[in-house]
């Protein structure tokens, strides 16, 4: 969903950055990374109508005392608008703040899952493949371990910050990115790179010692 179909009322900010989560699947033919990512946002509705709710309490108690005359009402009087002014504008902030949070929750939670990016990494053991595919959409990309030669996280092109880097492969047609700095974090990064690093060694070991790459 982008921020042109949010309702007219829903004020949100929205990262650059991604919330990354990696679920590992095991299967026959060895495991399975989903790495997940789901956009920042951030509501910012109760900066808006917080206020504006505060000040439309404010305008009508204004508007009664004036149409009533409070100040020539009895102390009693005068003291219960006081207390209206000083309570009822805080409780319309509040009440409003709960209320549009509740309803911009589903329309942010549609958001997220609209622009999610998801990469599915399969460390294929039998057939010493990797197969590599992002989002649903995408055709999958296969690479036999043969021709990588290195697993490496590195930082993108221009990139200034510590924590924004890269996970690719060099391979025999070039280097090939697997994370970009968006999707999943420095740490996961790294064990991934751990994890596909220690599968091909196993592979190049299996090779060293049958000559064909194949297990006996």
């Amino acid at each position: 969903m982008s921020q042109a179909r949010r309702p007219w009322w829903l004020w949100a900010s929205k990262s650059d950055k991604l919330l990354s989560t990696v679920k590992e699947e095991r299967t026959p033919v060895g495991p399975v990374y989903i790495v997940r990512g789901e956009p920042i946002l951030q509501s910012l509705t109760w900066l808006i109508w917080g206020p504006v709710s505060a000040l439309i309490v404010i305008i009508i108690l204004t508007g009664l005392a004036i149409v009533f005359k409070v100040n020539e009402q009895s102390l009693l009087i005068k003291a219960i608008f006081v207390l209206a002014f000083l309570g009822l504008p805080a409780v319309a902030w509040g009440g409003t703040i709960v209320l549009v949070n509740r309803l911009s929750n589903k329309y942010l939670q549609n958001e997220r899952e609209a622009d999610a990016q998801e990469c599915r990494i399969q460390l294929d053991t039998r057939q010493n493949r990797l197969s590599y595919r992002k989002n649903t959409t995408s055709s999958e990309l296969t690479l036999p371990f043969s021709q990588i030669q290195q697993v490496k996280v590195i930082e993108p092109i221009g990139g200034r910050s510590s924590n924004a880097v890269c996970l690719a492969l060099d391979t025999d047609q070039g280097k090939f990115i697997l994370l970009d700095e968006h999707l999943g974090t420095e740490t996961q990064k790294y064990d991934l790179a751990r994890e596909i690093q220690t599968s091909i060694k196993s592979y190049a070991t299996t090779i060293n010692h049958t000559g064909d790459g194949h297990k006996v």
